[in-house]
């Protein structure tokens, strides 16, 4: 065993003589940014536990203080610095390394002031009758379903509080008053949840249900009576949105004809809609608020409002994505919607903030903004993406725009840039939506560009630069390349090293140790030699997701919350230990950090410090 370990401790050694990324100052135990010291997913601690116990290593403290996010965390000075949503409302947060306990947790002054506006704004329009409240039937106009994820429990007994809130609701749409609500009557108001309301008959015949609500619903929307219904005619009514669905597809063009048959429209609901007849009672109402909705009173409060609007949101998990960047006194973050801010590290106070999409043009990925700052020198680069330049380098102390790259305008996608030298150059590399780029450090300039590791839909893979070298992968069936750079004349051109379509990467990154590439980004751990694109072995390990390396050992993180500590050992997997967290309803994405002796973990707002000293 010791002969295998002894191979790693002299890789991880010679990695450090590659070529050089984006270091920031840093004290011994630090890991001051994203994927660490030299960025690229090496911690430089020595003397970790080799081996751990059956439930993993001893747990130095644990806390649910950070908030709801995929943030990582940087650790610098005895201090951590992560983001999260706290009651909704993105904030950077600063943490004792000593015990968790939280110093001081911020949003950026500019960013409180615009959320203000807004909430008023938001809540003058939505309470249409003036009264200084949004009730039910108000909330769901203007905010649909969603604003219940913001409504706070109410005290009181929640199967009350559910018939109360059915009760309110039914009376203020049933405007015939004869006990049922119709599509026409609250489809406008509910919306998508019309249906979901509608709960289905087990007892019924669905297939003649069906027929029946056709029979309806061709009578009220057929206007010309052709027999079809068209997309027009669709239009505000029960058919508008699920029209796609129940539009059948030819298989020759994988499209539909646009029109629905009462064929079409009958097979929709029998499969769909299974014994729902379209109509709702107060009891369907209260079952549902009982069910998705309990304790909330369907009344929203200008402290709910605030927390709706106060992040970045998304079906896929809410809240922020980067990691923060501690360069001396100040931290530097990113937040979902674009909010990039200088704090002070030592209380939060806000030093200068820039919006990628207000102030820089840039235009917010589907996804969100999950880029982490790079400081290189006097600079922070960051990435608003867009036709004034997708990358940006800014004054580290001011936040004014230095450069932009105009001859690069792809838009931002997940990836964080990383600083190196090729050919002799100096220049940031980034991962954006069409292709992995080199831009001159000094101005901005194009130097190369790669682009068969892109993909349309996600690309988050860090970029990984060794000996002129760059390596990028992405995942949704693509997979990983390697671009040569070539320097001639002052120019420099790409020539593609191999495409290894095995290795791909989700969200997870890889690291380079000597000359293997470790990743678990797209399943299966696989460790792949860097030159050839040769595959030296595959493990199942714990599955995909994130992995780190610090002491001759990998640090492997899956998406379905469980950790394995294996070797960086190019010739086989070998593993030392495994355990689970405590997952919170979403995949663990946020990457983990070996710093201080300690191994970090993150699932959303909790936050976990393990003991790796023996």
């Amino acid at each position: 065993m010791n002969r295998t370990l002894m191979l790693p401790l002299v890789l991880l050694a010679i990695a450090a003589t590659g070529t050089a990324t984006a270091q920031v100052p840093s004290e011994p135990g630090d890991w001051p940014q994203w994927r660490g010291p030299n960025r690229d997913g090496i911690s430089l601690e020595t003397g970790l536990l080799k081996d751990w116990p059956e439930d993993g290593p001893p747990v130095a403290w644990h806390v649910d203080t950070v908030g709801v996010s995929y943030s990582s965390i940087a650790v610098s000075g005895g201090r951590i610095f992560t983001q999260g949503d706290l009651d909704g409302v993105e904030h950077t947060i600063c943490l004792s390394a000593k015990d968790g306990s939280v110093l001081w947790a911020v949003q950026p002054q500019p960013v409180v002031s615009l959320l203000e506006e807004r909430v008023a704004t938001e809540f003058k329009n939505a309470d249409r009758d003036g009264n200084g409240t949004i009730d039910e039937s108000e909330a769901w106009q203007r905010f649909g379903s969603q604003f219940n994820s913001y409504d706070r429990a109410a005290e009181g007994d929640a199967a009350t509080i559910a018939a109360q809130r059915a009760k309110q609701l039914f009376a203020a749409l049933d405007k015939n008053s004869d006990g049922q609500l119709t599509f026409d009557e609250a489809g406008e108001i509910l919306r998508d949840d019309f249906s979901r309301f509608d709960s289905e008959n087990r007892d019924a015949d669905a297939a003649k249900l069906a027929a029946s609500r056709t029979a309806a619903l061709f009578a009220a929307i057929d206007k010309d009576q052709d027999g079809k219904i068209s997309r027009e005619e669709s239009r505000r009514s029960e058919l508008d949105r699920p029209f796609g669905q129940a539009d059948q597809r030819d298989p020759a063009t994988n499209r539909g004809d646009d029109l629905l048959t009462k064929e079409e429209v009958e097979a929709y609901l029998t499969t769909r809609q299974p014994g729902r007849d379209g109509q709702l009672t107060v009891i369907e109402l209260e079952e549902r608020m009982a069910r998705d909705f309990s304790g909330k009173d369907g009344i929203l409060t200008r402290e709910e409002l605030r927390a709706f609007f106060g992040g970045y949101r998304n079906g896929m998990g809410d809240g922020p994505r980067g990691t923060p960047t501690v360069d001396g006194s100040r931290v530097y973050v990113e937040g979902g919607n674009g909010d990039v801010t200088c704090l002070a590290a030592d209380s939060g106070s806000t030093i200068w903030h820039v919006s990628l999409t207000n102030d820089l043009g840039g235009g917010r990925p589907g996804w969100g903004y999950s880029e982490s700052p790079l400081i290189e020198g006097d600079l922070v680069i960051v990435t608003p993406g867009g036709q004034k330049g997708t990358v940006a380098a800014l004054n580290k102390l001011t936040g004014e725009v230095v450069w932009r790259s105009g001859d690069v305008t792809e838009a931002a996608h997940y990836s964080s840039p990383v600083a190196a030298d090729i050919g002799g150059v100096r220049q940031i590399v980034q991962f954006a939506r069409e292709s992995a780029f080199g831009v001159d450090v000094r101005s901005g300039e194009f130097l190369w560009k790669y682009s068969s590791a892109a993909n349309g839909t996600a690309n988050a893979f860090t970029p990984i630069v060794f000996d002129d070298h760059v390596f990028v992968s992405s995942a949704y069936g693509t997979g990983t390349g390697v671009a040569k750079i070539l320097t001639s004349g002052g120019k420099q051109t790409v020539e593609e090293a191999y495409f290894l379509k095995k290795l791909q990467s989700h969200h997870g990154g890889a690291v380079r140790i000597g000359d293997y590439v470790y990743s678990n980004g797209g399943g299966t751990l696989l460790c792949v030699n860097f030159r050839t694109g040769e595959i030296a072995w595959e493990a199942r390990s714990v599955g995909k997701g994130s992995l780190i390396a610090a002491d001759g050992m990998l640090y492997v993180f899956s998406e379905n919350h469980q950790v394995a500590l294996a070797e960086a050992n190019p010739e086989e997997y070998i593993e030392h230990g495994r355990f689970r967290v405590e997952g919170h309803g979403r995949p663990s994405w946020a990457h983990p950090v070996v710093a201080g002796g300690r191994l970090y973990l993150r699932d959303q707002g909790s936050l976990t410090a393990y003991n790796l000293k023996p």
